[in-house]
């Protein structure tokens, strides 16, 4: 543990601060073992705070129904601070914030968040680039980062459900692409300078040390370099990285109290000089600077051979327990496995070792005995199926925000629900390019009312069009062949009302619920799995 984590820690023992939950009151009441969901409503991550959630009561509800006691909340940064050269904040976005605490609250559900999600569809603000500016020198962002950190407690520690959270490698891992870019010496150069990297070697390591990692001779720190990836060198820029990440989980700590971090479990591969290569374990941030767990998202596929290869339940049941048995013992703690990627249908890890389809089931059911051992909480990602839509505000519940507009365009309320009504004359878009993954086809999905007579909604997706007759109050569907220009653009030939927007490539699987909330086929595996993760039952 490094010398900040003992301080945190010393200062907890003392009753300074509290871990795991916002305040001691409700720490007494806290579950013992977290059942969670990621919760992201009828969207996904990365539009959910621009959407109307209006089944929030009702989703959460059945949450509880099957047995969860906790929800996680990714807590996007640049929709809750727009602009890290200001202090203002997104006020609404805070209000939904508190708005889901209070409905969780209603239905026995605590609340952990995961703050810092580097990826939604708000303003214009480059991301992942703020995250790296973080670590530079000026750390103008960082005050800003911490100052998302500090309101973000301030809110949720008034809450009796508020848990705890964490931040997350994955959403600072970008800072680690310098080494595999295609960026010539002396840039790389001063971005070691500016990074603090030159500094972290000047402070650990002589130059003759330095010199012979990197097989080159340097007469003077300044001269070191960010590393190539492929380079027996790589192992100290992880070494710096892993102490930066520390250093700003421990900062965090200061106006976050019981912070803690989802680890990086995987090891990275460094080269030695024959070409050959061992393998660089990022254990040292397994501590989290004193938090009371390490987080984790742990798949099927870790430590398996990942050709497209399939495996038993119980091959991945023995993989998951000497994973999960080794990360405690370098950690010395249970751990938060918040993502259980039991099964994965996301194209880009297509290669990844899985359970053949017709074990899942079981591998869900006999995986209490090892959570119980190793961790003290798991959590779902995918509880209910999503699409990623590329659309932010496609339930105009925020109004016309994000969307541009012209003519005859206004938002109203229709029983109830805020929907779009377009007219001849209007013009709505958006610019979607750089949000779709890559597929086969664009799929179109949305609700559209005729205000009095039928229309022709013509949609462009770039250069494409697709014709919709609205005839009735209804979804609509349809579908255009991939193409790499596919901003939108929407037009009537009458006036009709839209609502629930959604522009996608795939849909995201986990056999839990389906998009329309239907149940499918592991929804009691995991009712079970839930009912024999009760540890007060145990006891009694």
């Amino acid at each position: 543990m490094m010398k900040h984590g003992k301080r945190l820690l010393a200062a907890v023992l003392a009753g300074v601060l509290t871990l795991g939950t916002g305040c001691v009151e409700a720490r007494a009441e806290a579950p013992e073992y977290l059942k969670s969901v990621t919760y992201f409503g009828d969207e996904w991550p990365i539009n959910y705070w621009g959407s109307e959630d209006k089944d929030m009561d009702a989703n959460l509800a059945r949450i509880a129904a099957d047995g969860f006691n906790s929800i996680i909340l990714v807590v996007p940064w640049r929709q809750f601070q727009p602009n890290t050269s200001s202090t203002l904040f997104n006020e609404e976005a805070f209000d939904r914030l508190e708005e889901i605490l209070a409905c969780a609250k209603m239905h026995g559900l605590w609340v952990t968040l995961r703050i810092g999600y580097s990826w939604d569809y708000y303003g214009d603000a480059a991301l992942p680039a703020r995250f790296e500016d973080i670590f530079m020198n000026d750390r103008y962002d960082r005050s800003a980062w911490l100052s998302y950190c500090k309101k973000l407690y301030e809110t949720v520690s008034t809450h009796e459900n508020f848990y705890g959270a964490f931040l997350t490698w994955e959403d600072f891992w970008e800072f680690s692409y310098s080494m595999s870019r295609d960026v010539i010496k002396s840039s790389r150069v001063r971005l070691a300078e500016r990074c603090g990297y030159t500094e972290y070697l000047r402070t650990h390591y002589t130059l003759e040390e330095v010199s012979r990692r990197y097989r080159e001779e340097f007469s003077d720190f300044s001269q070191v370099y960010i590393p190539f990836q492929d380079r027996m060198s790589a192992e100290l820029f992880y070494e710096f990285y892993d102490q930066a990440l520390m250093e700003l989980l421990y900062e965090s700590q200061q106006v976050f109290p019981g912070l803690s971090m989802e680890v990086r479990a995987d090891a990275d591969k460094v080269y030695n000089a024959d070409g050959s290569h061992e393998y660089y374990s990022h254990s040292v941030t397994y501590s989290c600077e004193g938090a009371e767990y390490p987080a984790l998202m742990y798949s099927v596929s870790m430590g398996q051979k990942n050709v497209g290869d399939r495996i038993t339940a119980a091959e991945a049941l023995a993989g998951m327990e000497r994973s999960l048995k080794g990360l405690c013992a370098q950690s010395g703690k249970k751990v938060y496995m918040e993502q259980f990627l039991y099964m994965d249908s996301t194209e880009s890890v297509a290669q990844n070792t899985k359970i053949y389809d017709e074990e899942v089931e079981e591998f869900v059911l006999q995986s209490a005995p090892i959570l119980k051992e190793t961790t003290m909480g798991y959590g779902l990602w995918v509880y209910r199926n999503y699409v990623n839509n590329c659309v932010y505000n496609g339930q105009f519940g925020l109004g016309l925000e994000g969307w541009e507009h012209t003519g005859s365009v206004a938002v109203e309320g229709v029983n109830g629900t805020p929907m779009a009504l377009l007219g001849r004359t209007g013009r709505l878009s958006q610019k979607l390019e750089g949000r779709l993954r890559r597929g086969e086809q664009i799929h179109i999905r949305l609700y559209a009312e005729p205000k009095i007579h039928p229309s022709m909604l013509t949609m462009r997706i770039g250069e494409k069009k697709v014709n919709i007759r609205v005839t009735e109050a209804g979804v609509y569907t349809a579908s255009i062949p991939w193409t790499n220009s596919y901003n939108l653009e929407i037009s009537t030939s009458r006036s009709v009302y839209l609502d629930d927007l959604k522009i996608y490539t795939y849909e995201q699987e986990g056999r839990i619920y389906g998009t329309d909330g239907e149940e499918l086929d592991l929804a009691p595996a995991f009712r079970k799995l839930n009912e024999n993760l009760d540890l007060k039952s145990d006891r009694e």
